[in-house]
C-alpha cells in the first residue's frame, strides 16, 4: 500500500531542482545552489527510508542518513566557504541564500513518521514560494517565468497527491488504483495551473506585466548612488541605484595621480541590470589573489593580464587624503605596490578592478595597468567563454522599446563596432546631460525606458545604462564601468581628482579584438531632435505592432490547457468510438437487448443479466401494470436476439433497423411505466449511514 509515496518525494526533488535553479540564476552562485540541492536529495531518501521502508536496516539507514545529512549541512553552512558567500551578498542576495538554506533544512523536518503524526512534505512549497518572491525581482526573464509555472505545477501535484494518498492508503476512498490517483492529481495540477494563470493574465495582461515588471518592488530598494562620499571615504557599492532627482557631489580633491594624465579611472564594473540600477557579478567577476612579493618595507601585488595587451601599460603614483581611499586604476590592473604596513590584501576582479578584501589604511600607492582602449584595437584572439557571454549579453525581455529603438539606430550597419559607436553618437547627439534630471522614483517605470521616451536627459549613470542595454539589445556584450573622469592637472604635472569627477561609462566586447571603452555622455548641451522626432514617430507604430510579445506567456498556458484537457479528450473520444463504431450486425442486436435488460432494471423491472432471453421475456410479460405494448415490442426483439445468437440466422440491415425501433418503443413504455406505476425508489438512511457518511466527509 506505501508503494505510491515514493512519487510524492519524486515531485518534492523535481520542484527543489526548480527552486534552486533559480537560486542560481539570481545569485549566479551555482555551487551554493547545487550544494543546497544534494544536501536536499540527502534528506528526501532518508525521509523515505525512514517512513516506507519495510526492513529495519534500511530504516537505520534512513536515520543515518537524516543524521549525517543534518551535521552536513552545519558544517557546510557555519563557517565554510558559503557563509563567506552570504556574508559578502548584499540585500536581497542574502534573503534569497537564507531561504534557500531554510528550505534545505525543512527537507529534514517533514515526510517522516513520528508516532502518529506525519510532518508533510509539501510543505516545502512556503520556502519554494519564498525564493521565487525573492529572485523574480532580480532575474526577470522568461526563464524565470516557464520556472515559476512549472513550480506551481509541481506544486499542486504534491499537494494533491500527498493529501489523497494518505487518505486512500487508510481505505477512504474506496476502490481506487493508485494509478488513476496519480492520473487524477496530475490532470487537477496542470488545469488548476492552468485556470489560474489564465484569470491572472486576463486581469493583469502579460504586456502590463512585462512593461514594467515589479517597478514598485523594485523603486523600493534604497537609493543608492553609484558613488558616495562622506567626508572620510568614497565608496562604490555593489548595487547602486539610479532614482533620479539633483546630484551633490562635493568639489572636493580625493586623489592627486602622479606619473601619468590619463583621465579615466576605473573603480568598479557592473553587469547585472535589476530595473533601476545595477549589481555586481560574483560569479563572472571571480576576484583572484595576488602574487605577493616583498621588498623592504613595500608589498608588490602581481597578477597576470587577462588577455594580450593592445595598448601599453600605465605606471602612476595614486596619493590621497581619505581614511579609506578606493583603490584606482588606470585599466586592467596587473601590479599594485603599498607600504607593508597597509596590511592588507588586494583582489584583483576579472575586469581588472582592485577590491580590497577590507579595508585599508593607504596614503599612497603605485599600480600599473593596461589601459582599455577607446579605438578599435587590432584584430586578434579574444573571446568570451560562453557563461561570459551569456551575462554580458543578457537583455531584460521587458524592454521592448529599448530594443525597438536600438535596432532602429543600427539598421543597415553590418560590423559591431560601428553598431556600438552608433550607439554612442545617437545618444551623444540626441539626448542632452542634466546633473538635475528628473525624478523616476514613483512613476513605476523602468528607468532606463523612462530616460529614452520621457525625460530625454540624465546624468551619466542614466547615459552609460542605456549605451549598455542598446548595444546588449543588438547583440554586443557590455558592461558598465563607474570610477572617475578628470582632466586637471597641475602646473607640476600630477592629475587631480575631485569628487565630482564621478563617472559612469560602457566597456563593450568585440569579438577577436578585446573591450573597447564606450562612453555616450555628452560634453556640451548643443542637442538636436529631428532624428529624435523620426524616431519617435516611427516607434509610435512599431511599438504598437510589438507590444504583442509580452503575449508568449500565453504559450505557456496553452501548454497547460493542452496537457490538461488531451487526456479527457482522449477518453471521451474512446467512449465515443466504443458507442457509434462499425459492429457486425448481430452485435447491435445483442446490444439492442442488452440495453433494453439494463433500462427495464432501472425502472423497477425485475429482469437479469444471467438470465435468458426467453426467461426475461417471462419475467417482463409477468410484471403487473406494465405495457401491454411494452411487453410485446421486448418479446419481438428477443426472438431477434434468439434467432441471430443462437439459431445462426444472419441479420439483414431491415432486421438491424427494426431492432432499433423496438428498443425506441421499449424506451418509451419504460418511462410510461417508470411515471406512472412504478414505486419511487427512497434510500432508508439509518444512523449507521449517516455516520459512515460522515466520516467520508
Amino acid at each position: 500500500m506505501r508503494q505510491p509515496f515514493w512519487v510524492v518525494y519524486l515531485a518534492a526533488a523535481v520542484l527543489l531542482l526548480i527552486a534552486f535553479w533559480v537560486v542560481a540564476l539570481a545569485t549566479e552562485s551555482y555551487a551554493f545552489a547545487m550544494s543546497c540541492y544534494a544536501w536536499s536529495l540527502v534528506g528526501l531518501s532518508a525521509a523515505f527510508l525512514q517512513s516506507h521502508a519495510s526492513q529495519p536496516v534500511f530504516r537505520a539507514t534512513g536515520s543515518l542518513l537524516w543524521l549525517g545529512g543534518l551535521l552536513g549541512i552545519t558544517a557546510t553552512i557555519g563557517g565554510n566557504w558559503q557563509a563567506a558567500v552570504m556574508a559578502g551578498a548584499t540585500g536581497d542576495l542574502a534573503w534569497l541564500m537564507m531561504v534557500a538554506v531554510v528550505a534545505v533544512v525543512v527537507v529534514y523536518l517533514v515526510g517522516r513518521w513520528w508516532g502518529e503524526f506525519y510532518a508533510a512534505v509539501s510543505f516545502i512549497v512556503v520556502p519554494v514560494l519564498s525564493i521565487f518572491g525573492l529572485s523574480i525581482p532580480m532575474v526577470a526573464s522568461l526563464e524565470i517565468i516557464f520556472a515559476l509555472i512549472s513550480a506551481m505545477v509541481v506544486g499542486i501535484f504534491l499537494v494533491s497527491t500527498e493529501s489523497l494518498l494518505l487518505r486512500w492508503q487508510k481505505g477512504q476512498l474506496g476502490d481506487v488504483t493508485s494509478k488513476l490517483l496519480l492520473s487524477y492529481c496530475w490532470r487537477l495540477a496542470v488545469t488548476s495551473s492552468a485556470i489560474v494563470l489564465t484569470i491572472g493574465l486576463l486581469l493583469v495582461p502579460p504586456a502590463t506585466l512585462l512593461q514594467a515588471p515589479l517597478s514598485q518592488q523594485l523603486f523600493r530598494l534604497p537609493v543608492l548612488p553609484f558613488a558616495r562620499f562622506n567626508y572620510s571615504a568614497v565608496e562604490f557599492p555593489d548595487l547602486f541605484t539610479m532614482p533620479g532627482g539633483p546630484i551633490s557631489l562635493p568639489d572636493i580633491e580625493l586623489f592627486r595621480v602622479r606619473g601619468t594624465t590619463y583621465p579615466r579611472w576605473r573603480v568598479r564594473t557592473y553587469v547585472h541590470y535589476v530595473g533601476s540600477g545595477w549589481r555586481v557579478s560574483n560569479e563572472v567577476e571571480d576576484p583572484q589573489l595576488p602574487n605577493l612579493k616583498v621588498r623592504d618595507d613595500t608589498v608588490e601585488m602581481v597578477w597576470q593580464p587577462t588577455s594580450k595587451p593592445a595598448l601599453p601599460p600605465i605606471e602612476a603614483v595614486v596619493s590621497s587624503g581619505l581614511s579609506r581611499p578606493v583603490f584606482l586604476s588606470p585599466g586592467e590592473a596587473v601590479k599594485l605596490r603599498l607600504s607593508a604596513l597597509a596590511r592588507g590584501i588586494v583582489l584583483r576582479t576579472k575586469s581588472g578592478c582592485l577590491l580590497p578584501i577590507s579595508p585599508m589604511r593607504v596614503s599612497a600607492y603605485s599600480v600599473t595597468a593596461i589601459p582599455i582602449p577607446e579605438t578599435l584595437p587590432p584584430k586578434g584572439s579574444a573571446s568570451l567563454t560562453p557563461e561570459e557571454r551569456r551575462v554580458f549579453s543578457y537583455f531584460p525581455p521587458y524592454l521592448y522599446r529599448v530594443r525597438e529603438l536600438a535596432l532602429q539606430v543600427v539598421r543597415g550597419i553590418d560590423k559591431p563596432y560601428d553598431k556600438a559607436k552608433a550607439l554612442e553618437t545617437f545618444l551623444r547627439t540626441q539626448y542632452r546631460y542634466s546633473d538635475s534630471p528628473p525624478y523616476a522614483v514613483g512613476r513605476n517605470i523602468d528607468v532606463v525606458t523612462f530616460f529614452l521616451f520621457d525625460a530625454k536627459e540624465g546624468a551619466c549613470d542614466w547615459f552609460a545604462s542605456a549605451l549598455a542595454l542598446m548595444c546588449r539589445a543588438v547583440g554586443i556584450p557590455a558592461r558598465v564601468v563607474t570610477g572617475f573622469y578628470s582632466d586637471e592637472v597641475d602646473e607640476d604635472g600630477t592629475l587631480v581628482i575631485r569628487a565630482n569627477d564621478a563617472h559612469a561609462w560602457v566597456e563593450a566586447f568585440i569579438d577577436g579584438h578585446g573591450w573597447v571603452t564606450l562612453d555616450a555622455t555628452p560634453s556640451d548641451e548643443g542637442r538636436g531632435f529631428a532624428l529624435w522626432e523620426f524616431l519617435q514617430r516611427w516607434l509610435a507604430r512599431r511599438y504598437r505592432a510589438s507590444f504583442a510579445s509580452p503575449n508568449i506567456i500565453w504559450w505557456f498556458v496553452a501548454i497547460l490547457w493542452l496537457l490538461g484537457i488531451t487526456p479527457t479528450m482522449w477518453q471521451l473520444g474512446r467512449r465515443t468510438w466504443e458507442r457509434y463504431k462499425p459492429r457486425p450486425k448481430w452485435q447491435v442486436i445483442a446490444h439492442c437487448y442488452l440495453t433494453a435488460v439494463q433500462i427495464g432494471r432501472k425502472a423497477g423491472l425485475n429482469l437479469q443479466l444471467n438470465a435468458t432471453p426467453w426467461e426475461n421475456a417471462e419475467i417482463c410479460a409477468q410484471t403487473p401494470r406494465f405495457p401491454v405494448l411494452g411487453k410485446k415490442v421486448f418479446r419481438e426483439l428477443v426472438d431477434l436476439t434468439v434467432a441471430v445468437l443462437y439459431a445462426g440466422e444472419e441479420p439483414d440491415r431491415m432486421t438491424v433497423r427494426r431492432a432499433k425501433r423496438l428498443l425506441k418503443t421499449f424506451h418509451q413504455q419504460v418511462r410510461l411505466y417508470k411515471h406512472w406505476f412504478a414505486a419511487p425508489k427512497v434510500k432508508q438512511l439509518s444512523l449507521k449511514t449517516l455516520k459512515q457518511l460522515w466520516e467520508r466527509l
